[in-house]
């Protein structure tokens, strides 16, 4: 059985995510891509750039158990059920598209649903690129910088949403999301900060949105 994590803080209104295991189903991860063992939650952090702020989560034993649970579940095929009266959904809190098929599968469900929004970031961005035309208007995709397949976005133009690890770093005019608003809706391209460097609180993001 699949579940879903409901969030009540940090959005505005109730949004539910749907998680996998971190690096285990990012085939496409680059800079980013920990894995924690299933069994010990033991971090793999060879050859990452920066930690991965979902994976953190994972040296919880029941935050392990659900996302594999998940990961096994659509790996064996099983049908995506939306939690009720659902409204918006993010598709990997953790986690990514990690084959062609179930990305097919989201867009499925993004069809049945054309009243709740859905939003994912992703590095798999091949699998976006052989459905471009065929993404159901209520699904905003970014690509995430730092993929093994960077080179698509460029080439294809594609929305992206890239982590930077201070402020200034940010390029002048480039808008930074700190709440999700603009990785819910638009075409245009964003930053992010360090999630373990900045949160949502942090002064140094007032009159940022």
């Amino acid at each position: 059985m699949i579940t879903f994590q409901k969030h009540k803080g940090f959005y505005p209104f109730p949004v539910y995510e749907f998680n996998l295991p971190a690096g285990h189903s990012c085939p496409y991860a680059r800079d980013c891509k920990i894995k924690v063992d299933r069994q010990t939650g033991k971090f793999d952090r060879t050859g990452t750039k920066f930690r991965c702020y979902a994976a953190s989560a994972e040296r919880f034993p029941g935050v392990r158990n659900s996302r594999w649970n998940n990961f096994e579940a659509m790996k064996k095929g099983e049908e995506i059920i939306l939690p009720e009266g659902a409204t918006h959904i993010r598709i990997h809190g953790s986690g990514d598209f990690f084959s062609q098929e179930y990305f097919d599968k989201w867009l499925e469900v993004a069809r049945k649903n054309p009243d709740v929004t859905f939003w994912a970031f992703t590095k798999s961005i091949r699998f976006w690129v052989n459905r471009l035309g065929k993404i159901p208007p209520n699904l905003c995709l970014q690509a995430s910088k730092g993929s093994l397949q960077e080179d698509l976005i460029k080439m294809f133009n594609l929305k992206y949403a890239e982590v930077f690890m201070d402020i200034k770093e940010v390029p002048e005019g480039m808008e930074i999301d700190t709440d999700d608003s603009h990785a819910m809706s638009g075409t245009k391209s964003f930053a992010l900060l360090d999630n373990f460097k900045y949160s949502k609180k942090n002064k140094t993001l007032e009159g940022l949105k």
